[in-house]
């Protein structure tokens, strides 16, 4: 029986290594750029909660003048702590330069950054919690494969297996089911030909190939042909660093192609952040999509998305700095929503503006119907396929 067992081991490593390296729960796929959309689901279950609770913010990893990082932070953590949050989800710009001798981003995974801007800032849950991650152009513009590296090589809480991944969940009693497809908006919004050498954006681009039309048309095809598989979903929400509140932000470069595919396969939500400051779109009478931008994780800014249903004064020294709050209700059916003020130390953060919006209906009536299997389960068959071979 130990022979036997051992034997197993030795197969499973075997198997896992001949198709991908394998880190804790997850496999890396061999060879793969990080520009590869991840070729699974991730699937997450959570059974013994009553409400789906998640906190959203992008452009958080500044600690220069006029950050406010810290008291966000602090904010984020009592807010996590009293709803009992289930993950965080980030929407890019991670890591900044803050003074004249810093970089942008991050240069590897040893970075002192990974301390000082995100394990050393941010406690309580937020410390035991999942960060799910995509990318923004600051990340890109010294090394954005180290953000992509961290998660394979150090800390799986900071989840970024690839720069194009997909997850879906399902939660309480009655196991809705909750999709997110999580996407590098860098190539769809910055013209390729109009980049400078001036930092590392372009290279990057070129080196990842993602500098083309046809690189970015199938990057937009992916996007399409996740959104057809996860049509089963309660809840479907899309995650980008860039915003596309209708109007200016909209109509950037290959970004206006992203809200007709939304529309068409009912995305309940655009999450994103770039523009610093807190900004709403509500779902009306030509649109069923929420556009959220929720950008102010350290830093603001006067100018933001033409046309919001709402927004919060940017700018200027006590410019609102702040958070997004979302729940999701056990039977399904409402999500409700909070934008946090959390901009000085001396003030109580405050929910500045709440909503709800209605889950989508169901369009199981695709075009083409798909089913994924999990990593786990194409290595059981790996296995019993080796173990009937020999």
């Amino acid at each position: 029986m130990k022979n036997l067992s051992k034997r197993i081991y030795l197969i499973i490593v075997q198997v896992c290594f001949l198709v991908a390296n394998c880190y804790g729960d997850y496999i890396r796929p061999k060879n793969a750029s990080i520009a590869d959309p991840y070729p699974t689901i991730f699937e997450e279950t959570y059974d013994g909660i009553n409400k789906l609770d998640f906190l959203v913010f992008g452009d958080w990893g500044y600690q220069g003048p006029d950050s406010r990082q810290s008291v966000v932070a602090s904010a984020m953590k009592t807010w996590a702590d009293n709803n009992n949050t289930t993950f965080i989800l980030t929407l890019g710009d991670n890591f900044y330069t803050s003074n004249s001798t810093d970089h942008e981003g991050v240069d590897s995974i040893y970075d002192p950054k990974w301390k000082t801007s995100w394990l050393d800032v941010y406690g309580g849950k937020l410390k035991d919690v999942v960060w799910y991650t995509v990318a923004g152009n600051h990340d890109w513009y010294t090394n954005v494969t180290a953000e992509v590296d961290y998660f394979w090589d150090v800390d799986q809480r900071f989840f970024l297996p690839s720069l194009y991944y997909v997850r879906t969940l399902t939660f309480g009693s009655k196991k809705i089911k909750v999709s997110f497809i999580h996407i590098d908006t860098d190539p769809l919004y910055y013209p390729y030909d109009n980049l400078t050498n001036s930092d590392n954006l372009k290279g990057s681009l070129l080196e990842l190939g993602l500098n083309t039309p046809e690189a970015i048309e199938s990057k937009i095809n992916w996007i399409e042909q996740q959104l057809k598989k996860v049509q089963d979903s309660k809840w479907i929400f899309v995650v980008g660093h860039h915003p596309l509140i209708l109007g200016n932000c909209s109509s950037i470069y290959y970004m206006y192609r992203l809200p007709p595919l939304f529309e068409k396969y009912k995305v309940s939500a655009y999450f994103a952040g770039h523009v610093h400051k807190l900004e709403y779109l509500d779902v009306n009478s030509t649109s069923h999509v929420a556009y959220f931008t929720t950008g102010a994780g350290a830093k603001t800014q006067f100018e933001g998305c033409d046309g919001p249903s709402w927004f919060m004064p940017g700018g200027g020294p006590e410019g609102t700095r702040g958070f997004l709050h979302v729940w999701i209700q056990e039977d399904g059916e409402k999500l409700g929503f909070e934008f946090i003020n959390s901009t000085t130390a001396d003030k109580q953060p405050v929910s500045v503006y709440q909503g709800s919006l209605n889950s989508r209906v169901l369009n199981e009536k695709v075009s083409d119907s798909y089913q994924i299997l999990p990593s786990r389960t194409i290595l059981i068959i790996s296995i019993i396929l080796i173990f009937i071979i020999f």
